[in-house]
């Protein structure tokens, strides 16, 4: 069997992530491929995986359910074999529960050698906790279902589904997902100054705005680049600079701040209606700190810290859509080894008082969505697995599948790619060349923009001076011309979820 790509469990992850419950629903989608799945039939169709002990377990309800028992390996555990198709999404969900305190759980999926971590969920005793993830197969053969923990505690298992869907039913699903979430069928009435409506008047629809944010990230040399400057403006409306924001660019030298990239990057980006999300404030990588505080004793880290959270936030309170207060502090804990437990949760506060508007403030991570097996999420893994994506598939293909994926779920309001250009070569991923002429990648993007925005709309309103349009949610200038009038009206029109849809346009 070919190797099996995980994509899909970031994507299950968004939903029903962290509940707790008492009993286990029933399985998803009746189990899928999954046989015996809610183990009514006690333990028929499941084995006890690792030389391990499974046994039956009930609850006072009448529940069963597997127990993974007298564990001494982390895959001891209980499993079951099925036989995957080509070329196919499967979504998986289980709910788990542990004997004692609490695990991380994971499902993994062994097929001719590989180990696919496919989900995982931070298991309670006293409770049942549902994991939700999921795999894509590049070729069928036979495969096995197991779970796996680090803890020695028993895992309790029930309501196991393994659901397959074919790429056409995918995309379907998301296709209708992504026209309920995005788009709205509006009525727009045209009337006179009395209330009347305008039967017969011309009105043409200009998207302004798309509702759905999609940007890049930027880097200084745009300062200095007419063709970037050009290509970025024309087709993005929210970016986050890669590195001119953070600490060890603005302060390189203790006391010695320099604002002056970043504050032209803003100035250029406003200047051409790009909202932008601040990077960073602090960063809890040790290794991404100034040089010069990487030693500093504690008073003097104290110091510099409310220094830099004053200065930083300050500056750029009100012109900022977004913070990242504090970038990956899942993975590292700089300032939490040295100011305590709770330094993340006091520069949140401090950012907060600081810059008091609407602006949101963000944990920036990597791998919460991208690995959800791999609990730890080790930066290796993270490298290991995004050099496997890009040797072993078309990049292109999965930018967009995922893209479209974060377009179709609701709870996503919008979407920045960490793809700011430099002359050298792009992080992990460049949308065009050095000439600016887009790569594949670049494609992609421009044609998902073109494609959730809504083009120029012309009619002519009915005898009751209505007009219907099915519009992306978004801002439209709305113009009205009629007869009657000696010029045309314009009036601005946003079209966004659970807003209504009927529109009056008075002339």
């Amino acid at each position: 069997m070919g190797k099996l790509l995980f994509l899909l469990a970031w994507i299950t992850l968004l939903q029903g992530c962290c509940m707790c419950l008492p009993e286990p629903p029933e399985p998803q989608y009746g189990g899928g491929v999954v046989r015996n799945a809610d183990f009514s039939v006690g333990l028929h169709g499941w084995s006890a995986f690792g030389y391990g002990s499974l046994a039956e377990g009930s609850s006072p309800a009448g529940n069963r359910y597997a127990v993974a028992t007298n564990r001494t390996r982390p895959y001891q555990s209980v499993s079951q074999k099925v036989l995957l198709q080509n070329d196919t999404h499967y979504t998986l969900s289980a709910w788990l529960q542990v004997s004692d305190g609490v695990a991380d759980v994971r499902v993994v999926v062994k097929a001719a050698g590989d180990f696919i971590h496919a989900g995982g969920v931070a298991a309670k005793s006293g409770c049942w906790s549902m994991l939700k993830g999921g795999l894509t197969t590049v070729s069928g053969g036979r495969a096995e279902i197991y779970f796996e923990s680090n803890a020695t505690a028993d895992i309790w298992v029930d309501s196991v589904s393994l659901k397959p869907f074919t790429k056409e039913e995918w995309s379907n699903h998301r296709d209708a997902s992504a026209s309920t979430a995005r788009r709205k069928t509006v009525r727009l009435q045209a009337t006179d100054s009395a209330g009347n409506p305008l039967p017969g008047a011309a009105v043409s629809l200009e998207n302004v705005r798309n509702g759905f944010p999609l940007g890049a990230a930027m880097s200084g040399e745009i300062l200095r680049n007419p063709s970037y400057q050009r290509w970025f403006a024309s087709r993005f409306t929210v970016t986050t600079f890669e590195n001119e924001m953070k600490w060890y660019s603005t302060e390189p030298a203790p006391g010695r701040e320099d604002y002056s990239v970043p504050d032209a990057m803003l100035e250029f980006a406003r200047s051409h209606g790009i909202a932008v999300r601040g990077h960073n404030v602090f960063w809890d990588d040790p290794n991404q700190q100034p040089r010069w505080v990487q030693g500093l004793p504690y008073p003097q880290l104290l110091a510099a810290a409310s220094r830099r959270i004053r200065s930083v936030v300050a500056r750029y309170a009100g012109k900022l859509i977004a913070w990242d207060v504090v970038n990956e502090n899942l993975h590292f804990s700089f300032f939490e080894r040295r100011f305590g437990w709770d330094a993340s949760t006091a520069f949140y506060a401090a950012a907060r008082m600081l810059d008091t508007g609407s602006t949101l403030m963000f944990m920036n991570e990597y791998n919460t969505l991208e690995q959800p097996g791999d609990m730890a999420a080790l930066p290796a893994r993270y490298v290991q697995r995004l050099k496997q994506i890009i040797g072993g598939y078309p990049q292109t293909y999965y930018l967009e599948e995922i893209l479209r994926e974060a377009y179709a779920h609701p709870a996503v309001q919008g979407v920045i790619l960490w793809a700011a250009w430099r002359p050298q070569g792009c992080y992990v991923m460049c949308l065009t060349d050095n000439d600016f002429n887009n790569l594949p990648q670049g494609d992609v993007v421009d044609r998902l923009i073109t494609e959730w925005s809504t083009a120029p709309r012309a009619g002519t309103t009915d005898a009751e001076g209505f007009i219907q349009a099915e519009l992306a949610h978004g801002e439209y200038k709305v113009t009205v011309t009629h007869p009657s009038l000696n010029t045309s009206v314009s009036q601005s029109v946003k079209v966004e979820m659970g807003s209504g849809s009927h529109y009056f346009i008075q002339v």
